[in-house]
């Protein structure tokens, strides 16, 4: 019987985990190690969530005096009442999704994997094989994108954008120990715009901190910098005040440039930069990909795109309108050819640049998900002829780059011939060769 089945290997599970020293393991056998207890997750996440689904519709929960199936489940697996309906939501979508079904199944998905994939197949069951196909080559990161993407066109994206504008907040609370602490809800394009300054920003903190020989946590950087620019804008917000009040008493406001505090690039207290909200420049950078034929229609059609690389879709409007107070740098799918785009010099054009964040939007080395601070990588190093091309350029961070270039680490690149995914292979210089294969050399 199924049940006496688990039973005996929860024991002997059990047993094994007990006994486990993991300092009495060599790197190579913790690792595989690591990888059996992976797929033993992700085999018990499968089956929690077939057996929820039974759970609901067999109204078991009633008769156990729970007041919901996800109260049931909850208490049950541990967790809050919000992933419990999640589990049920999912688990009610699987015998519409086969190939999903059949991957959780074997065990290839974890449970954050299977909801992401089912959540956006549900609605498009064209897009769920691709899907599942993804999970397996791709950073959880990229598959939430692509299912974000899936889902977009199988909505009305202005109702979305809308529903989500009008369930915007604000919140903050005091923790025990007096530290303040926020969370927030934004539309995409707002949520962009506030990520871009504040990256802009933590990036100037960033060099002065370093000039200056202090080693600060990137994340403590950007906290400071979203408190310098609030206090930036408070400040910009006095300014204006004070010189409307001038010019009531007829005061002379006029200064040249950089002689106070009036000039765009003013600051309002030494250290602090000014925001530049609607009143001497954009206050953020904000990078939108938008087919052309989209662009000029004013909507997306099928298989079209309109997105903020690693947020997500966006409505036509929306683009169009971030163009007003930001600058908007807008990767056109059908303007040049970016695939052909090449270079005699090491520089690197702006359209392979925008091509390359396109394609990469994070390392490429499998299993990094660094989306920030990428550096661009000559495959065929530049010394030895190699073009600045998009074939013979990748983005990785800068750890893998560094390993890539001075350690004899590298690169293994599949190109699909049927046009599906590519993927890539790191490979230490201790491996054994693989071949064949397009071998991608530090540079």
């Amino acid at each position: 019987m199924l049940l006496d089945r688990l039973s005996r290997i929860t024991d002997q599970l059990r047993s094994s985990v007990a006994d486990l020293d993991p300092e009495t393991l060599s790197g190579p056998d913790a690792a595989k190690l690591l990888d059996a207890f992976a797929e033993i997750e992700r085999l018990a996440s499968a089956g929690t969530l077939l057996a929820a689904g039974r759970v609901e519709s067999s109204n078991v929960w009633r008769r156990s005096g729970h007041r919901s199936a996800a109260a049931h489940v909850a208490e049950v697996t541990g967790t809050g009442i919000g992933p419990a309906i999640s589990t049920l939501e999912t688990a009610r979508h699987l015998g519409s999704l086969p190939a999903t079904d059949e991957a959780v199944r074997q065990g290839r998905l974890s449970g954050t994997q299977v909801k992401e994939i089912a959540g956006a197949a549900i609605l498009q069951p064209d897009a769920e094989r691709a899907l599942v196909d993804a999970a397996g080559q791709q950073p959880l990161n990229v598959l939430k994108l692509r299912c974000r993407r899936v889902r977009a066109a199988g909505q009305d994206q202005r109702a979305t954008y809308e529903a989500i504008r009008r369930a915007r907040y604000f919140r903050n609370w005091v923790e025990d120990n007096g530290a303040v602490r926020f969370d927030a809800r934004l539309t995409p394009d707002e949520g962009a715009r506030l990520v871009a300054v504040v990256a802009a920003e933590t990036e100037r903190l960033a060099a002065a901190a370093r000039a200056a020989g202090v080693d600060e946590p990137r994340k403590a950087l950007a906290a400071d910098a979203l408190v310098g620019l609030v206090g930036a804008g408070a400040g910009a917000r006095d300014d204006v005040g004070a010189r409307d009040d001038q010019s009531r008493a007829g005061a002379n406001t006029s200064r040249g440039a950089g002689s106070g505090s009036d000039g765009p690039s003013a600051r309002p207290s030494a250290g602090v930069p000014r925001v530049e909200s609607g009143c001497g420049g954009p206050a953020a950078t904000v990078h939108v990909r938008v087919d052309h034929a989209a662009l000029v229609r004013g909507h997306v059609e099928p298989g079209e795109l309109c997105e903020i690389p690693g947020i997500g879709p966006v409505p036509v409007e929306v683009a169009r309108r971030l163009a007003v107070d930001s600058v908007l740098n807008v990767l056109v799918t059908d303007g040049v050819d970016v695939t052909a785009v090449a270079h005699a010099g090491r520089t690197i054009p702006i359209a392979l640049r925008r091509a390359l964040v396109e394609r990469d939007p994070e390392c490429v080395v499998p299993g990094c998900s660094v989306s920030e601070h990428l550096e661009i990588d000559h495959t065929v190093p530049f010394a030895e002829g190699g073009p600045a091309s998009l074939d013979n350029l990748a983005r990785l961070c800068h750890w893998h780059h560094y390993l890539k270039t001075h350690h004899g680490h590298l690169l293994e690149r599949s190109d699909p011939a049927d046009g599906s995914v590519r993927t890539w292979r790191w490979i230490a210089p201790d491996d054994p060769p693989v071949v064949p294969g397009h071998i991608l050399r530090s540079g």
